[in-house]
């Protein structure tokens, strides 16, 4: 078994995949993939998003939505998305729906990665993206998870919930360096309401917590 796959069984393990805790995010928390797939294309000055390729590296600690459970994470940054990547993705959602949205990221070059600490990377970010804010910035990533052999083999519920979606909020420190938190959502699935509006469904009852971020 790989480092991905036993991941994969320590997240889902611990937060009973087999029952019926599944917590519906709407924009309120999530609007991610309205921020990420709807970006206007007026309006917006150039210096809104970085589309640097310059790499950077965040730690965090992971809190998975079960008391005490933790683990040590790496973040990695190796470039941004462009506003016309993101008109695509967007199109693609209202024409073609989360299928077509999918395909499209399993075609793309991944951009950044998330992993647990001492091990090889589990999942890849294809669209990041990033936000000025009036103390920082917002990141947000969105990825074609990795369906697991196990997820695959069982048809499980998993296999329904393949986007996965991380979000970071950013000030600067002292040093010039970046800290603060985020959430990240192993597995979601996303619908498109009433031709506009999007629904983000969570798997789990909670999103991961990404605590005390720091750039490194």
């Amino acid at each position: 078994m790989n480092r991905e796959a036993e991941f994969f069984q320590q997240v889902y393990a611990k937060l009973s995949i087999g029952g019926v805790n599944v917590m519906r995010i709407l924009s309120a928390m999530f609007l991610v993939l309205c921020l990420v797939f709807a970006i206007p294309s007026s309006g917006r000055s150039a210096a809104a998003n970085r589309t640097d390729e310059h790499s950077e590296a965040f730690s965090a600690l992971a809190q998975l939505p079960t008391a005490g459970v933790t683990m040590n994470v790496r973040i990695f940054l190796n470039g941004y998305s462009t506003e016309q990547e993101a008109q695509q993705l967007h199109g693609l959602l209202l024409d073609g729906g989360p299928k077509a949205v999918l395909k499209a990221l399993q075609k793309m070059k991944s951009k950044g990665r998330i992993e647990p600490e001492g091990s090889i990377s589990f999942y890849d970010f294809k669209f990041i993206l990033s936000k000025k804010t009036p103390n920082g910035r917002h990141i947000y990533a969105v990825a074609d998870r990795p369906i697991s052999f196990l997820e695959k083999y069982f048809s499980t519920r998993s296999t329904d919930y393949p986007f996965g979606i991380l979000e970071l909020d950013l000030t600067q420190r002292e040093n010039g360096k970046e800290k603060g938190e985020g959430t990240l959502i192993y597995a979601a699935k996303v619908k498109v309401l009433d031709g506009e509006k999007v629904d983000i469904e969570n798997l789990t009852f909670a999103p991961i917590k990404l605590l005390g971020v720091r750039q490194l």
